[in-house]
């Protein structure tokens, strides 16, 4: 069964390879904040985590690695973005028994607020709004055998601004394989699997039969209905293994760790590219992270556009009785767009 696995997922990503997109796919998706990557620790090795086993992030990457969590697992991680965008992820997870686990996360995305303008009064009205996304999932995880993990999530998703929303359900799907090659892990994710989401308000402003100046006047009361978009979905396939460790197959090692990751992601709204990631951990107390992601792998005419760019970052773990709690850092280069920097606290009790 794991074998025919392996093959299935080299024939999926080979024929998307060669498949050719005559079509630019570039913007034509939604809820991009589903995009975004959380956790510090994952941002710092270039977002290179699909096959990476850890906490409650896991949830997010690839759900199937919540089954290997041993202990209850709880990740608060804010990420503050360019353009003063703040991004925040909550997930916590409960092994159970037979090796398999269920967790919730909640994503939220804030713009702060923004003044509005129109075309009379270009420099502000004195009225605010903010942009605001979020989504709800609930997962469950197990091992199918003591080398392969399956797991799913369902999640709800909100976004809107102004009156203007939009909301629907989506379903991530994901597999993590121990080969037993030098180590090696492989993972699979595929996130956001939905139906289109549609922005739509009973109360747009200018559109209720008031003369309110945001665009003219209707009469008769009325739905302001945008176009539907999809969702943003996403293919991940990755690999990993210690190079160095007490768990590793090339370089045995009690106290030190040096963990390498891997992962190439196909998003329907854009173009192949992969990320890197190298982790070094003493003695399961203090680690150092560097990454690269967005390399671009197939031809991409506007790679000159990309934010792909480096992030490093840190992390520490310290234990008091039953409680095991991480903090981490992780800074991100998002070249025209700026700096980004990230924060974590994880807790294992």
């Amino acid at each position: 069964m794991e074998k025919k696995l392996v093959i299935l997922v080299l024939l999926l990503l080979t024929a998307d390879l060669f498949a050719q997109k005559e079509v630019s796919r570039i913007g034509t998706s939604g809820a991009q904040f589903l995009k975004l990557g959380v956790g510090a620790r994952a941002c710092a090795l270039g977002e290179s985590m699909v096959a990476v086993r850890g906490d409650a992030t896991g949830l997010f990457w690839n759900v199937a690695a919540i089954a290997s969590i041993e202990k209850k697992s709880l990740v608060v991680s804010r990420n503050e973005l360019y353009v003063n965008l703040n991004y925040n992820f909550l997930g916590f997870v409960l092994p159970l028994k037979h090796g398999s686990a269920v967790g919730i996360n909640v994503l939220y995305l804030d713009s702060g607020d923004m003044e509005v303008t129109t075309v009379d009064q270009p420099e502000g009205t004195g009225d605010f709004f903010s942009w605001q996304s979020y989504s709800i999932g609930v997962s469950y995880a197990r091992f199918l055998t003591d080398r392969l993990s399956l797991g799913a999530t369902i999640k709800y998703i909100r976004e809107g601004t102004f009156g203007e929303i939009a909301n629907g359900l989506a379903v991530d799907l994901g597999a993590l394989l121990d080969t037993g090659i030098l180590g090696f892990r492989l993972g699979l994710n595929m996130s956001n699997i939905g139906d289109e989401m549609r922005f739509s308000s009973p109360k747009a402003p200018g559109y209720n039969g008031d003369d309110t100046g945001y665009g003219g006047i209707i009469r008769e009361k009325s739905l302001l209905q945008t176009q539907s978009y999809p969702l943003p979905l996403t293919f991940r396939l990755g690999l990993s293994t210690d190079l160095l460790g007490k768990h590793s197959q090339i370089m045995p090692n009690q106290k030190n760790r040096l963990t390498l990751s891997m992962n190439a992601h196909d998003p329907n709204d854009s173009f192949l590219r992969a990320n890197f990631g190298l982790e070094y951990e003493w003695n399961s107390l203090f680690a150092l992270r560097a990454g690269y992601r967005g390399i671009a792998i197939e031809g991409d005419p506007m790679d000159e556009y990309s934010t792909g760019s480096y992030s490093f970052g840190v992390g520490v773990k310290y234990a008091i009785d039953f409680l095991r709690f991480q903090l981490d850092y992780a800074f991100m280069d998002y070249k025209v767009l700026g700096n980004a920097h990230h924060f974590s606290l994880g807790f294992e009790f």
